[in-house]
């Protein structure tokens, strides 16, 4: 498969969490700049509307930094408006505000070429039992994703799951409930975004969230980052869950993914430009392990159900393999 990386532009920004600021604001421009000198990165996942207004300006600095965009990142959990939600907030002058930002979005991408949104609907779900209305939420965002959907059916729309954050229970939360999500909009250009951590934190098997969303055609965008399973600290891929990863890079080719992979990963204590460096540099090594077995073999393994023949054969790989 074709390996392209892309880092989100946010991430090379202003940065914090609850205790601390970790990087300076940025100007698009310079967080592009970065960006270019990132070994391995050929693209940019650009974030709507905290990062850029005007798309044409946008190409032409994309152009002079010699950088591809992988998706337009519609950001819409961080303003006050959309504390009890977007798509599904209860309030219906709210829900048409967020459809009037996916549809710019897609319009934005449509303009960069990308032709393909992803938006994570975080602030959508709930804190405590019986606050949400969940029929009526989860039908008002089938409602205004169906009616972004048919918009532009040239763009494509990638929704990203999540178990929690900043919702203690997010309304879509899981590949499962996403994929059938897709379904029932029943739209060729609405699909998903799987965000390896994600995976991780609601305790899918990465890999097997790949298999599923592959085989059923709505794997449209990627994710990756890494953690231990208890929170979303999107860290450098394979450096927690090295098994999980190599499986995971496995299944992408077994699927023909060929879109981007984009890194999503908090620089914190770290130089933005080396930590994104090493994203790359730790995917290509899970890739390369990947490419070195053979699957055939390794198929033909998984019918005789010894895991730890299977287990054994893939070791000897991550011993062999010294890197590029």
């Amino acid at each position: 498969m074709e390996r392209k990386y892309a880092v989100i532009t946010g991430f090379l920004g202003r940065l914090k969490d609850r205790f601390i600021d970790y990087q300076p604001p940025r100007e698009m421009e310079e967080m592009l700049e970065m960006a270019s000198r990132i070994k391995g990165c050929s693209g940019v996942e650009v974030v709507y509307p905290q990062n850029f207004s005007d798309p044409v300006k946008l190409k032409s600095l994309l152009k002079h930094y010699h950088l591809g965009v992988s998706t337009v990142n519609l950001n819409i959990k961080g303003d006050e408006l959309w504390r009890f939600g977007t798509f599904s907030n209860p309030d219906a002058r709210i829900r048409k505000e967020a459809i009037r930002h996916m549809k710019t979005a897609m319009d934005c991408a449509a303009e960069l070429g990308c032709n393909i949104v992803t938006s994570a609907f975080l602030n959508d779900g709930a804190d405590y039992p019986f606050e949400l209305d969940y029929i009526r939420a989860f039908n008002d965002t089938l409602e205004g994703v169906k009616e972004c959907a048919d918009y532009r059916p040239d763009v494509k729309i990638s929704l990203e799951y999540k178990a929690s954050e900043p919702r203690v229970h997010c309304l879509l939360n899981n590949a499962g409930k996403m994929a059938y999500f897709c379904s029932l909009v029943g739209r060729p250009n609405v699909g998903v975004t799987l965000d390896a951590g994600h995976a991780l934190q609601c305790l899918e098997i990465p890999a097997d969230s790949v298999a599923f969303l592959g085989t059923t055609g709505k794997l449209f965008y990627v994710h990756i980052n890494d953690n231990y399973r208890n929170w979303d600290w999107d860290m450098v891929p394979a450096t927690v869950n090295l098994w999980d990863y190599i499986e995971f890079a496995l299944y992408l080719k077994r699927v023909n993914y060929n879109g981007w992979l984009t890194a999503d990963v908090f620089p914190q204590r770290h130089d933005p430009i080396r930590i994104m460096e090493k994203t790359f540099e730790w995917m290509d090594y899970v890739f390369n392990i990947a490419d070195a077995m053979d699957e055939k073999v390794l198929v033909e393994m998984m019918q005789t159900k010894d895991a730890f023949d299977i287990l054994d054969y893939v070791r000897s790989f991550v011993k062999e393999y010294k890197g590029s």
